[in-house]
């Protein structure tokens, strides 16, 4: 059973009750972005493969573009049962658990390797951030990889520090806004969803996003430059409701883990050749700014004070992470 689910009006009054077979179960699941968007897509991958393993005992509705809960609202949706499933973000989850923040730590993950090194299950990182999720209440039976972060801008091009000074920017976490200060301009927090009426009437200047995103929330139609920070790794997650993982059956839920690894290490390749895609999509639409050695250079010196007070500041875990993080760098 395959619906999107996409509108401001009450679901239940949208949708027939389904026709039930004797062992049916239906799943909900939520995303804060459009139907067409990569993470609703990998969500949609993950609940087809799920259906036909298990003959269609267990089914899904998915309700995209945040028609049941917004991306800032995702985790408490989890957890009060609102979804069954919902896609969140690290940025979101760090409101929940600070150590999530240590992906938006500027240009501490900016290689395939650094990233290799603390997303793949069973490294230390990884681990250690499972284990904060597992208790909270949620489980995860797979990330999603969202990729690198990007500037867009309205009308100003972005190449240094110095282009941003004074400019009023979406951002979308604790650590992300303290990167932009750090920089000379000023953060507005503001969610995915609203992100492109704020570009459009002005409100921010330019916004943080992923290359994803451009594409999928037609950012393009109200920007006109977008700049290759890659400055920090954002990442996702399958988040599951604990009374309804509970409700499976073992087979069921030895079913949800596998097809879950699986499909994460498929997203793991899928997401590198994404970036490049949207790029040619942008082509004749947008601006697209790579950043040279000296440029990037200036970006990380503005920015070095936000890892002093991430760990400064941060719980027993996030010093934890931060540490682990420390050791990628001198590899």
């Amino acid at each position: 059973m395959r619906k999107f689910l996409i509108t401001l009006m009450a679901p239940a009054l949208l949708i027939a009750a389904p026709t039930l077979h004797a062992n049916e179960k239906i799943i909900r699941i939520a995303t804060s972005v459009p139907e067409t968007n990569y993470l609703t897509q990998s969500i949609q991958r993950f609940a087809d493969e799920i259906t036909e393993r298990t003959d269609g005992d267990i089914t899904f509705e998915v309700y995209a573009a945040q028609s049941l809960a917004t991306d800032q609202q995702m985790d408490e949706a989890v957890s009060n049962g609102t979804v069954d499933i919902g896609v969140a973000s690290a940025s979101i989850m760090a409101g929940t658990i600070p150590a999530f923040d240590i992906f938006a730590v500027p240009f501490f993950f900016d290689t395939q390797e650094k990233i290799d090194r603390s997303t793949t299950p069973g490294s230390p990182i990884r681990e250690i951030l499972d284990e904060e999720m597992e208790s909270k209440g949620f489980v995860t039976p797979f990330w999603i990889p969202y990729g690198s972060i990007v500037l867009v801008t309205r009308n100003a091009p972005v190449r240094v520090p110095e282009d941003i000074q004074g400019m009023k920017i979406r951002t979308f976490g604790a650590t992300v806004s303290d990167f932009i200060e750090s920089v000379g301009a000023s953060p507005v927090v503001t969610s995915g969803g609203e992100q492109f009426l704020a570009l459009q009437r002005g409100i921010v200047a330019g916004g943080l996003t992923g290359w994803p995103s451009v594409i999928d929330r037609r950012l393009y139609e109200v920007t006109e430059y977008v700049t290759a920070l890659n400055h920090m790794y954002e990442t996702h997650f399958a988040l599951m409701n604990q009374r309804t993982w509970a409700s499976l059956s073992e087979e069921q839920q030895a079913i949800f883990m596998e097809v879950g690894q699986t499909l994460e290490q498929a997203l793991h390749r899928d997401i590198v050749s994404k970036a490049e895609e949207v790029k040619q999509e942008l082509d004749g639409r947008m601006t697209v700014i790579e950043l040279d050695e000296d440029q990037r250079a200036l970006w990380q010196q503005a920015s070095a004070s936000v890892a002093e007070r991430f760990y400064e500041q941060g719980d027993d875990v996030s010093r934890r992470v931060f540490e682990e993080a420390e050791t990628l760098q001198s590899r």
